[in-house]
């Protein structure tokens, strides 16, 4: 049995998702709090209502997410609040499954048994599941009329049954009217049948909530019918309970499953080996005070200790993989929410590969998974047997990284950015300076707050990554903003914003000249106790005259560039896709053009050139400088400068945060100027 297709609506954070599940695993991803849960919980909301297991599942699910009060006194009192987004409005949830040839046949050769069951749901005798239900009904004339009727009705459906078949269920709960109903209860009825066919400690569907919580100490170890209802009720109408049974599982599959020690030391073997290396099982015994004891070894020490020594994430890797193993009947469905609880990232990332080989392959399971993990991702990324699905919304699923999704990804790896980072977060914002993103984070957090921020360290190449995202953007494979802050370094940029893919130059050298705004960064100093600050006056004069120093240097630099012989270093596009006969040709002729502008190169006539080139520029130069020095020159010079002028005991880092908290304190000129470019620079644009 598979799960093909899905669709919730309206059902608490969301509104209106479809999700379409064609491999055997589908790992949903998505920011904080948006609803990827809420997806494994209508799955078994369906299953639970409409196909229950035994009657009081349907009543454990509800309470479990709110909806009833577990006293048997309110159960007339539902909450359709705790899982309505919008209670003028039905819950609706649709579900597609493909049953498999086995199921099918099974199907075929039971069709008393699913004519009983037909009957047993239209006279509401679901409360009595037993085969003596309707033992006083069949013994009366309208008794076998119905029966035979259901009869006829089966066998003529059952006639057109072929593999694959897919079945179409959908549950309705509408809190105007109270009703809660599916739409056909023939298709409800055969779910019923394949999974009550299989012993309590198999099941066809079983939930993982991510809400683990291990006992510790001894625990009851029970056999017979009590314990058979408790494992029923584990899969999925109490499914948290199952993490209070990691002892409890063990000998259950000793004793119920078949399987002795040897098949049991395999499954410890298979997870300690691969996901917890450096462990194994060491045997399973009771202790001289009547205690249950499941020993494992560490390999390195020899040292043996109780299961119950281990860590939660441990226990639960091993009881959640062990219960995939041995109790999911074969062609069954897993939903585990968040597995990479309690675990480190180099075990995280080899849960997608177990998973895969070790429970999906060898016994035809499908498993639904979500996570935050960006090791699980980017291995679920790289197999083809696997779906990632983005929920990005309330009413927006995408199954993603299909073919024009490597180039996105691709780009924003080069970038700094994994595609974890991508897709659990609002968006992507790229800062140039190394610092910036901490300047932002505190200054600004309102703004930047759930954006991944990376550092770039330079313009270095970014330009063409910015046109390969916007060409994905055209092709519609982005949904987020990726957003570029550069520093304006006196060098323009001509490319341009698109809608999703946002440029922001600063107007000013770099981000510090935004923080050197004189009186903030007067007080700060005067604050940290630096001394030989002078008045407010010589500061404001002192920083002047450190920024028009800069000047000297600009002026240096753009007249030898000017004046001086081309240089001979290579340039990647004289040899880019050229044959050695064609790269010698270009270079060679640089070459003998460098030569020939030496052999004329006049020293004491470049020297009096150069003077006076420089002269003239800064003679035209100062009265701009003089006048906007705070954009024109370099910030981060004037905050190295200080450091040299004066004793400031403090990292540079410190100070530019502190400066930022201050700005944003005090609600700055310059600080609303930022606030202001980047608004503008995260908002979508049409």
């Amino acid at each position: 049995m598979k799960i093909q297709k899905l669709r919730i609506e309206n059902l608490r954070g969301l509104s209106d998702v479809n999700l379409e599940f064609d491999q055997p695993t589908n790992v949903i991803v998505g920011p904080n709090a948006i609803g990827k849960t809420t997806i494994l919980e209508a799955i078994r909301l369906v299953k639970a209502l409409l196909m229950p297991r035994y009657f009081q599942e349907g009543q454990q699910v509800l309470v479990s997410l709110g909806m009833m009060s577990p006293h048997p006194q309110l159960n007339n009192y539902l909450e359709f609040s705790s899982i309505a987004r919008d209670q003028s409005i039905p819950v609706k949830i649709q579900m597609t499954m493909e049953l498999n040839s086995e199921e099918v046949d099974y199907l075929l050769s039971s069709k008393d048994q699913l004519s009983m069951e037909i009957l047993k749901g239209q006279l509401g005798r679901n409360e009595d599941q037993n085969q003596f239900a309707l033992t006083q009904f069949l013994s009366s004339g309208e008794g076998r009329k119905r029966l035979q009727q259901s009869t006829e009705e089966i066998e003529k459906f059952i006639g057109n049954l072929k593999a694959p078949y897919n079945i179409p269920v959908q549950l309705t709960i509408d809190s105007n009217s109270g009703n809660i109903q599916g739409d056909n209860q023939l298709n409800q009825t055969m779910i019923i049948l394949l999974e009550r066919r299989h012993p309590p400690h198999k099941a066809l569907f079983s939930y993982f909530p991510a809400d683990r919580a291990f006992p510790t100490g001894e625990t009851n170890i029970q056999i017979g019918s009590a314990e058979a209802n408790n494992q029923i009720q584990s899969h999925l109408g109490q499914a948290a309970t199952k993490y209070q049974r990691l002892k409890q599982t063990i000998v259950n599959n000793l004793l119920l499953s078949g399987v002795d020690q040897n098949e049991l030391q395999e499954d410890f073997s298979s997870v300690l080996g691969k996901l917890l290396p450096g462990k194994e099982m060491a045997g399973i015994s009771v202790t001289p005070v009547g205690t249950l004891k499941v020993s494992i070894r560490d390999t390195t020490s020899g040292k043996v200790f109780d299961i119950d020594g281990m860590s939660s994430g441990e226990k639960g890797l091993i009881l959640t993989f062990m219960l995939l193993r041995r109790t999911l009947a074969t062609g069954g469905i897993a939903l585990l929410d968040e597995p990479e609880l309690h675990l480190n990232p180099a075990v995280c990332k080899n849960i997608i590969s177990f998973i895969s080989e070790e429970v999906v392959q060898k016994n035809d399971i499908q498993v639904l998974l979500c996570t935050h993990s960006g090791e699980i991702l980017g291995s679920a990324f790289d197999r083809a047997d696997c779906t990632v699905h983005h929920l990005r919304s309330h009413n927006d699923a995408t199954k993603i990284y299909e073919k024009d999704s490597h180039e996105v990804f691709s780009a924003l790896n080069r970038l700094g950015t994994s595609a974890a980072d991508s897709l659990f977060s609002q968006g992507n914002i790229f800062v140039e300076g190394e610092h910036d993103s901490l300047v932002l984070e505190d200054g600004f957090y309102d703004l930047v707050a759930g954006y991944k921020i990376t550092n770039l360290g330079g313009r270095s190449g970014i330009e063409k990554e910015i046109t390969t995202l916007q060409k994905a953007e055209i092709r519609g494979d982005l949904d987020k903003i990726n957003c570029f802050i550069f520093d304006f370094d006196r060098i323009p940029t001509k490319i341009k914003s698109t809608s999703l893919v946002r440029v922001l130059q600063w107007d000013r050298y770099c981000l510090e000249n935004y923080l050197i705004g004189r009186k903030e960064l007067f007080d700060e100093l005067t604050d940290l106790g630096v001394t030989g600050l002078g008045s407010r006056g010589s500061f404001e004069k002192k920083i002047k005259e450190l920024a028009l120093q800069q000047l000297n240097e600009v002026v240096a630099k753009s007249i030898y560039k000017e004046k001086s012989p081309e240089s001979a270093g290579l340039r990647a596009k004289e040899i880019e896709g050229k044959t050695f006969d064609e790269m010698a040709t270009v270079l060679s002729n640089r070459l003998s053009e460098l030569k020939d502008n030496i052999q004329t190169f006049q020293l004491s006539d470049w020297k009096k050139d150069f003077v006076k080139s420089c002269n003239d520029s800064h003679t035209a130069l100062l009265p701009k400088w003089e006048e906007d020095w705070i954009k024109q020159a370099s910030g981060k010079r004037i905050i190295d400068d200080l450091y040299k002028e004066f004793q400031i005991n403090i990292p540079k880092l410190s100070l530019k945060r502190k400066l930022a908290r201050r700005m944003l304190i005090d609600k700055t000129e310059d600080w609303t100027l930022v606030k202001s470019k980047i608004r503008d620079a995260l908002s979508k644009q049409d």
